[in-house]
């Protein structure tokens, strides 16, 4: 079956598990494999803001075989997932259901769509290349080894959610969608500690041996003082009094700024992702 015969309609929820199945085929061979679920899915799409109805799916008779997830947000649209299983790559597939992501962007009032595409594949960049997308800013994963930290001066308290909104707001006001929208930040508030000072805030998370850090934000006013350095050393030295071995940090700025931090924690970059915008 070629692409221009395939049946793209939105998701409904007894397709939910074939989604999810769909995806363990698109994404066994991706640059990051991933492993999906229900809980895993119900996961992203609660810290993206996203609906399950909005899911756009590609149709081979009853089998799904491609799938996009567009979220609008006002006058901003973004691309949280787009794939095609194996045997019908290559065949446009994929721009169809982008086609049909910004038509639905564009009817819900979105006047440009965002979306991330990791360096090194080349297949989706050339596809959103041709479709019209622009490089905007680039951004770094980084991983290191949990240690012991001091020189992080009064430590910051333990906080709330809404206490460190209006922080957050300012301090991810010019970042990625996933870091600056609220819902993302409302679903690692679930399972983080959140500390905060009266010039940034930092949220920390322990799975298993692993320890992360999703958020750590600095007031602009108080930008390139030490402020971020101060905060990533107590957080740091907490996940190491937490019993972390690795500590892993995502969707970072690429900045000289930043790269001296990971620098100064020996941590290593693992991924860098472009963020690419398009007007409709």
């Amino acid at each position: 079956m070629s692409a221009d015969e395939l049946v793209l309609k939105r998701l409904s929820t007894q397709q939910l598990d074939a989604l999810i199945d769909a995806q363990n085929e698109i994404f066994a061979d991706y640059i990051i494999p991933i492993r999906s679920s229900r809980e895993f899915f119900a996961e992203f799409m609660r810290s993206v803001g996203g609906k399950l109805e909005d899911i756009i799916v590609a149709l081979s008779g009853d089998e799904i075989v491609g799938y996009v997830n567009p979220v609008v947000d006002g006058t901003e649209a973004w691309i949280g997932g787009l794939g095609v299983v194996p045997r019908m790559r290559n065949q446009g597939v994929g721009a169809r259901l982008m086609e049909a992501a910004e038509r639905y962007a564009e009817e819900e009032g979105a006047e440009e769509v965002l979306l991330e595409v990791i360096e090194g594949n080349l297949a989706a960049e050339k596809l959103y290349e041709r479709l019209g997308y622009i490089p905007r800013v680039a951004y770094l994963s980084a991983e290191g080894n949990a240690t012991q930290f001091a020189g992080f001066g009064q430590p910051p308290r333990r906080s709330h959610l809404e206490n460190i909104l209006a922080l957050h707001e300012r301090s991810y006001a010019g970042t990625c969608w996933q870091r600056r929208k609220r819902c993302a930040l409302e679903e690692s508030a679930r399972t983080c500690e959140i500390y905060r000072n009266d010039e940034g805030f930092v949220l920390l998370r322990r799975v298993a041996g692993t320890g992360f850090i999703p958020f750590l934000g600095v007031d602009p006013e108080h930008g390139r003082k030490g402020v971020g350095t101060c905060l990533a050393k107590f957080a740091v030295n907490r996940l190491w009094e937490l019993g972390t071995f690795k500590i892993a940090v995502y969707n970072i700025d690429d900045n000289d700024a930043n790269r001296r931090m990971l620098d100064l924690f020996d941590f290593a970059v693992t991924l860098k992702q472009t963020e690419m915008r398009k007007r409709l």
